[in-house]
């Protein structure tokens, strides 16, 4: 990418989520950003991942996905996250939806669990686009974005 493209396109907010999916007792969690509604009716959720997340098999083969909206006072969650953890550690930090026993962030802002609704293949990355069968919010707290984070991922690593 061009580096004035690529300075401009840090440029653009988002907010930071934890993408869950499940493989039979097999947890995994991951932090993206590119992630946006779609639809109104139906409810879709938009979420991009590149080739060669780990996730991306285990939300084909199950066809659910979650996302959990990180509030500001969560930043740590993202260097957290983004090494393994142990599966007592997950079991803390998680719980299950009821419908398919997706993990979603106990203390989230927000979170979505989606049945995939389709996927597009764009460019370096796979979208994702998921219907909306359950969500939660919370009325307190502020969405972590990537402005407050200091880093915004353009698709480089």
């Amino acid at each position: 990418m061009d580096p004035q493209m690529a300075k401009t396109f840090r440029l653009i907010p988002y907010g930071i989520y934890v993408l869950t999916a499940r493989k039979g007792a097999e947890p995994c969690a991951m932090i993206v950003s590119w992630v946006s509604q779609v639809s109104y009716s139906p409810p879709l959720l938009m979420v991009a991942l590149r080739r060669h997340r780990h996730a991306l098999p285990i939300i084909r083969e199950s066809g659910v996905f979650a996302l959990s909206l990180l509030r500001v006072e969560q930043k740590p969650m993202v260097v957290f996250l983004k090494n393994p953890i142990s599966q007592r550690k997950f079991s803390e930090l998680f719980v299950a939806t009821e419908e398919n026993g997706v993990p979603f962030l106990k203390e989230a802002l927000a979170s979505w669990e989606c049945r995939v609704f389709t996927t597009m293949e764009a460019g370096d990355h796979i979208l994702f686009i998921g219907e909306v069968r359950w969500a939660s919010a919370s009325q307190q707290g502020k969405p972590l974005t990537t402005a407050d984070y200091g880093k915004t991922y353009i698709g480089e690593s």
